[in-house]
């Protein structure tokens, strides 16, 4: 018989004598889930941002900041330069000629209107704001009017403000009311209340927009557009960025320190349910010695044993690590949270596949020394074990 013929017929043996040892089975699966559980339901979070940041119709479009700035309100692009931006060739143009480019503006709320600082945001965006949003829709009220003090608020912050239309909120200028709630689409915008940018821009006394969002006629457009922006003298202090770069950067920023306290965590349960495995696959071989021990006796090799032992270790951490996995779809995928803005937690399959490989990884090194042990056994051990 061939060594493949012997490692599959061993693999079978080993894994139809599970029945029989369902106990110690049980108690590696479960460790599994544990952790690929705990792992994968942290990291949602990060995948849940990051969703809310990705929109597909990014790969098209390109942003341009004030000098170095990330969205921050501390920093402008002044009005006169926005003409100028517009001018950049490349751009997309809607079904009136004009340039499809909005210039943003955002602002805090103050703390004065019972929200804790730095949570609830206005961001002003201009008339090409909701055509550059194609799942943008208004789910109650109405839109607010250009010019207008009024706004609408996105269905996340509405449910964590406890904001419906016909509320109020108060600005430098006054009371604003909200006149509408809107959906985008699990886009991250609807942690924020919407009004008109110039509107907002007054209210604030400030005379500088935040960002120019641009919609590029295609993809390949974006290093003529950079260039153009970048040698213009007439723009003396700019940052030009694709809009795919910006949804990968800017959630990484946010999530850096708590997807390492993730990984950290899930090393440390890791190593944990290792030694376990160890001890229980040890437990395995002192009961599987009989059989081992019959079959090195009838001619088979030393690594067929090793394949076995090392295989029904990955075989339980692969099925802990699916039943890990599932329940943290059942319980956390597309629930509401708010952690730098509205989103709904995803247990994407790129995190399935993280926890396969976290668990096989851990299962096959934990079932290492039990299987060369395994393989070391003479045949002489089936007589003795009794």
């Amino acid at each position: 018989m061939s060594e493949l013929h012997q490692i599959v017929a061993v693999c079978l043996i080993g894994i139809g004598s599970l029945r029989e040892r369902y106990a110690t089975a049980l108690v590696v699966v479960a460790g599994m889930a544990c952790v690929v559980g705990v792992l994968t339901s942290m990291l949602s979070v990060t995948a849940g941002l990051a969703r809310a940041y990705f929109r597909p119709e990014d790969a098209t479009r390109a942003m341009v900041w004030g000098g170095r700035a990330t969205f921050d309100q501390m920093r402008s692009l002044h009005p006169d330069a926005i003409g100028t931006i517009l001018e950049a060739p490349g751009i997309a143009r809607g079904p009136d000629g004009a340039p499809l480019a909005d210039p943003e503006f955002q602002m805090w709320l103050p703390p004065a209107e019972g929200f804790a600082a730095g949570e609830l945001q206005v961001r002003g965006v201009g008339p090409a704001g909701i055509d550059l949003r194609p799942a943008f829709r208004i789910v109650a009220g109405r839109m607010f009017r250009k010019g207008m003090r009024e706004l609408v608020v996105g269905v996340g912050a509405a449910r964590k403000f406890g904001l419906t239309v016909g509320s109020e909120v108060r600005l430098r200028d006054g009371s604003w009311p909200i006149v509408g709630v809107f959906s985008c689409g699990a886009d991250i915008i609807e942690s924020y209340l919407v009004g008109d940018a110039i509107t907002v821009m007054a209210a604030r006394r400030r005379a500088g927009f935040a960002q120019v969002i641009v919609q590029l006629v295609d993809a390949k457009a974006y290093p003529a557009f950079e260039e153009w922006l970048r040698g213009n003298p007439a723009l003396s202090s700019i940052y030009v960025e694709r809009k795919t770069d910006y949804d990968r950067r800017e959630p990484g920023v946010k999530t850096a320190l708590f997807t390492r306290m993730s990984y950290v965590i899930g090393a440390i349960m890791a190593l944990g349910a290792l030694f376990g495995v160890v001890k229980i696959m040890y437990a395995v071989v002192r009961t599987r010695t009989r059989e081992i021990g019959t079959l090195r006796a009838i001619g088979f090799g030393a690594m067929p044993v090793v394949v076995s032992v090392l295989t029904e270790a990955a075989l339980l951490g692969a099925t802990g690590a699916l039943l890990g996995a599932i329940l943290a779809w059942l319980l956390f995928d597309g629930r509401d949270m708010w952690v730098w803005g509205a989103f709904k937690l995803h247990v994407a399959p790129s995190l399935w596949v993280l926890g396969l490989a976290w668990a096989l990884i851990t299962s096959l090194i934990g079932g290492l020394f039990p299987a060369l042990r395994a393989g070391r056994l003479p045949p002489s051990e089936a007589v003795r074990v009794q």
